[in-house]
């Protein structure tokens, strides 16, 4: 859910950067839907923003990513963009996620400064409520920054024109999830990286976000079914802290539970998790209990 955002610091950029940005990014952010301007409005720390048309930009790349930039004009500029990733329908869709997650990161510019959403996969949504192969338009807001610097974005509209640089189809294997609640609070990962497929006979897949790293094995696969785990069978999930504090949990013999696996085809698994994961080393106490739903592509 590439984990470059642990622990960030706000990114110190120059204007001319955010300039270069912004011409790097083309697309047809100069006119509306209508002929109008281009539509890309928020408000920022709790002022009103509005994005100049001649500064609004949509760039297009493949599996549905899109990158969104928009500017002020003024005497204090200000500028957000929005890189989303594996958009292809209306949904929601959280910030505060990498490439492999449907959704995306947000960052909001002012003056030199830059502060982007972490890697928490809880950091704001994006709803999606028109994408054709000319035009994106919807609503988002998130927060931006470290504590105790930060940024926060609310009540923000896009609805802009593009041309697509090439397909921006997102094929079946594209993004994931791994979305619930951990003692019964929310928890989404942020990173999905796939170590094996269910092709070599066991589903290894790593998780996380800056709360936790995850790991999850399941092996004897035979497709659709309830796997059991702490069954003697090599199929385990562990947790360690994303604090670096070596707290650990779960592993061989401390983790019991199911993943239930309701869908599985060459290009995607999907299902349930309800497991719970035992104290295994550092200061860990407690168990962590995870429940949710999962759904992993298959890369061909």
């Amino acid at each position: 859910m590439h984990d470059t955002g642990k622990g960030r610091a706000p990114v110190r950029l120059t204007s001319a950067i955010g300039l270069a940005l912004l011409a790097a990014c083309g697309g047809d952010g100069g006119s509306g839907p209508d002929g109008g301007d281009a539509d890309f409005s928020a408000t920022i720390d709790g002022a009103d923003w509005t994005a100049a048309s001649q500064s609004t930009a949509v760039a297009t790349g493949q599996n549905g990513t899109f990158t969104i930039v928009g500017g002020s004009a003024g005497s204090t500029p200000r500028a957000i963009t929005m890189t989303l990733y594996n958009i292809g329908a209306a949904g929601t869709y959280p910030f505060g996620v990498g490439p492999t997650v449907a959704g995306g990161i947000g960052s909001v510019s002012t003056g030199s400064s830059s502060y982007s959403t972490p890697l928490n996969g809880a950091a704001g949504t994006v709803t999606i409520t028109t994408l054709t192969a000319s035009r994106i338009a919807g609503t988002f807001a998130f927060t931006a920054g470290t504590d105790p610097v930060l940024r926060n974005v609310t009540g923000g509209h896009f609805d802009l024109p593009f041309t697509a640089s090439g397909s921006i189809a997102v094929p079946d294997y594209a993004g994931n999830l791994f979305t619930g609640t951990v003692n019964g609070a929310p928890w989404n990962a942020a990173t999905v990286v796939m170590v094996s497929g269910p092709s070599s006979g066991t589903l290894a897949v790593g998780v996380s976000n800056l709360t936790y790293q995850i790991s999850i094995i399941i092996s004897g696969w035979t497709g659709t079914g309830a796997y059991d785990l702490g069954t003697g069978v090599s199929r385990t999930m562990s947790a360690t802290a994303g604090d670096l504090s070596g707290d650990a949990w779960g592993g061989s013999g401390l983790s019991t539970g199911t993943f239930t696996v309701t869908s599985a085809s060459a290009t995607r698994v999907s299902g349930s998790y309800d497991v719970t994961l035992m104290p295994a080393s550092g200061g860990a106490t407690g168990n962590l209990h995870f429940v949710g739903t999962f759904s992993f592509g298959i890369q061909p």
